[in-house]
């Protein structure tokens, strides 16, 4: 029995670390080499939720498949590093590059340029709640508010390009960074942002992902 219990936590381990994440810490400074606090990272162009503290530094678990750190300042706005699994990546801002940055205060998203051959910022098109008062429930507001997203009458929510036999479960639930197993438990009046997500964004998430992502940030 006892070899039993032992076996079965190590099969719960390959199934909740076996996406490869990996610790990444850093320090993010100016051109004075004084700490930039605050400043935002992405996973590719994922929003980590994380933060750079009063030294401007960092610490976070990035999972597999993830290729490269970006750090946005309100102040400096946006640096991108490509990401081969090291353990620490450290990021300088030489000047304030004003094209790379949106009116302080305002939700950012990142962005692959394909053209340009590199991320930009751009100012986020996740959905605020500014008419919240106008929706019942969490799923009547993702049924007004996400463009591609289909919900049933049974509250059952599909992401387009996700509706084939073999993709055919639900897509995952994040909220406020944390992987939950359904979304029942919010009110709109308590919603942040909302966003879904696709593709290449929602590989961040590995297997996990593999019917998309939705993702929530709710007030705090």
């Amino acid at each position: 029995m006892k070899i039993s219990k032992i076996l079965l936590t190590i099969c719960l381990s390959f199934v909740l670390f076996g996406y490869g994440q990996n610790k990444l810490t850093g320090k993010v400074v100016d051109f004075n080499n004084k700490p930039v606090a605050k400043a935002k990272i992405y996973l590719d162009s994922i929003n980590s939720k994380m933060i750079t503290n009063k030294d401007g530094e960092f610490e976070i678990l990035v999972p597999a498949k993830v290729s490269t750190i970006n750090v946005y300042s309100d102040e400096y706005g946006l640096l991108s590093s490509k990401y081969n699994n090291e353990d620490n990546l450290n990021f300088v801002f030489l000047e304030a590059d004003k094209s790379k940055k949106i009116k302080k205060g305002s939700d950012v998203s990142i962005v692959y340029s394909k053209s340009e051959k590199k991320y930009e910022v751009i100012q986020s098109q996740s959905n605020t709640t500014s008419d919240i008062h106008t929706y019942n429930t969490i799923y009547d507001m993702i049924r007004g508010k996400l463009a591609g997203v289909e919900v049933s009458r049974t509250n059952k929510i599909t992401i387009r390009g996700f509706s084939s036999m073999v993709n055919s479960g639900d897509p995952l639930f994040v909220v406020n960074g944390m992987v939950v197993s359904n979304i029942d438990f919010l009110t709109p009046n308590n919603v942040k942002s909302i966003e879904a997500l696709k593709g290449a964004e929602a590989s961040i998430y590995g297997s996990r992902g593999s019917n998309g992502a939705i993702v929530i940030t709710t007030k705090k």
